[in-house]
């Protein structure tokens, strides 16, 4: 990217998802699993959105198609740009379906950072250096389409960030004596090898946890009979959330530009992975997230992405993110900033939605006044409070302090010795039993010390 005048960037003008009351409070869904800003909304309970009879047929994320060619179908979301000029940096959204279903989160992302954003996606052809089990027609199909996208980022400089998704169950074809796992992670780390080195960041998201037939079913009849449907019908996560390799993959790797985030979180607790959360229908079918929670997953997309960012070392006149210098209060408050100006541009514009829309957004606002009260008023006082040495503690003093009940004699012997019961070991099987002393020497006749005595 050239130096100078960065091209303008306006709304990416397709997105315009439906704006239901429920969708604008404040604990729906992935936000009532945030352990940094807890959240609860009782009357969340019972209520799911899109509701069950209707969660199969809503469509991912909307996008605008661009530069199709015969097996690409690239679709642009995000920013774009306005203007001739360099185009500014972009985040890419890369794999199979599972790729799909989180452009909501991403889509966020992409719109806080003020970046356009490309998703490029193949149904059950994962983004990985190795051969996926398919028909014949469709596996050959996969292989040209992995190659096409090598190339596609090849020559698109301006993709700087690179998002994978891909299923965890996939099978591969394997060489003998090794297995489906091991395979997919060596797949995985050739081809991150392999990737152009104007791609800075390669972030790996763990796959969501799987749902099944009867979880979902129960959602139906829960929803219908008006009854509590998320941890009633919850299934364990030992079985809904599988080992991912690229998960494995970037740990191993170690590369300073590859890194995972997983947000099994806001999926899962200990036990349980949950069909329903905060309100929202997590799942519309067996392995894919609605596009409903999807974006609500997007402020904790962006609080993982920016700590990537903050520990990575940064490119020489490479600029800082506006929310690099925030405290994690105040960052909290600015992402829910960016969620309603997100609104806001799908409604086309502050003026277009609804007034509880705005009651949030200015709720937002307020929370990042008292943090920064607080930072001005303990910035103030740290300077007029002047350093003090750390006061000892008497009890601790009392409690290092010897007592020893024949001191006065052990003056006049010199030594006295004495046996700490506490210290004694006791072991069978023909074993001396070893008896710890301990010699108190008073005075400069000799050292302190202890010697072990056998009984």
């Amino acid at each position: 990217m050239t130096l100078g005048t960065a091209p303008a960037v306006v709304a990416a003008p397709a997105a315009r998802p439906a704006l239901d009351p429920i969708t604008l409070r404040p604990c729906f869904g992935a936000a009532s699993r945030d352990s940094v800003r807890p959240c609860s909304d009782p009357s969340l309970r019972l209520r799911i959105f899109p509701a069950p009879t209707d969660v199969s047929l809503e469509p991912n994320q909307p996008c605008e198609p661009s530069e199709r060619t015969e097996l690409l179908y690239p679709c642009r979301f995000g920013v774009r740009t306005a203007a001739a000029g360099a185009p500014p940096e972009t985040v890419a959204l890369v794999g199979d379906s599972h790729a799909s279903h989180w452009r909501g989160a991403v889509e966020l992302l992409a719109a806080a950072k003020r970046q356009p954003a490309v998703s490029i996606a193949r149904s059950r052809c994962p983004f990985i250096d190795a051969r996926v089990v398919l028909a014949p027609a469709d596996a050959a199909g996969c292989r040209a389409w992995n190659r096409e996208l090598k190339a596609y980022l090849s020559r698109h400089r301006e993709i700087t960030t690179l998002f994978i998704f891909a299923r965890a169950s996939a099978d591969f074809v394997r060489a003998r004596g090794k297995s489906n796992f091991e395979t997919q992670v060596a797949g995985h780390i050739a081809l991150w090898r392999a990737l152009p080195a104007t791609i800075r960041h390669i972030v790996v998201i763990r796959d969501t946890p799987r749902s099944s037939a009867s979880s979902l079913l129960c959602v139906q009849r829960a929803f219908a009979a008006r009854r509590e449907a998320g941890r009633r019908c919850a299934r364990s996560r030992t079985k809904a959330l599988h080992a991912d390799a690229a998960l494995v993959a970037a740990r191993r790797m170690r590369s300073a530009r590859v890194h995972a985030i997983d947000l099994s979180r806001f999926f899962c607790d200990a036990r349980l992975c949950f069909p329903v959360i905060g309100g929202a229908a997590v799942y519309k079918d067996f392995d894919h997230i609605t596009a409903v929670y999807a974006r609500t997953l997007g402020p904790y997309l962006l609080r993982a992405y920016d700590e990537i960012l903050r520990a990575a070392p940064s490119a020489p006149g490479q600029p800082r993110g506006p929310l690099d210098d925030l405290l994690s209060d105040e960052r909290a408050a600015a992402e829910c900033l960016i969620f309603e100006r997100v609104y806001a541009a799908a409604a086309g514009g502050f003026r277009n939605v609804p007034p509880q829309h705005l009651q949030r957004a200015n709720a937002c606002r307020a929370m990042l006044e008292p943090a920064r009260r607080r930072a001005r008023r303990a910035g103030s006082q740290r300077r007029a409070q002047p350093r003090q040495a750390p006061r000892a503690d008497p009890r601790r003093a009392r409690r290092l302090r010897p007592r020893w009940r024949h001191a006065p004699a052990a003056r006049a012997a010199g030594a006295r010795r004495q046996v700490d019961p506490s210290r004694s070991t006791r072991c069978g099987g023909g074993c001396q039993r070893r008896r710890i002393d301990r010699v108190i020497l008073i005075g400069d006749r000799a050292p302190v010390g202890s010697v072990a005595s056998s009984v």
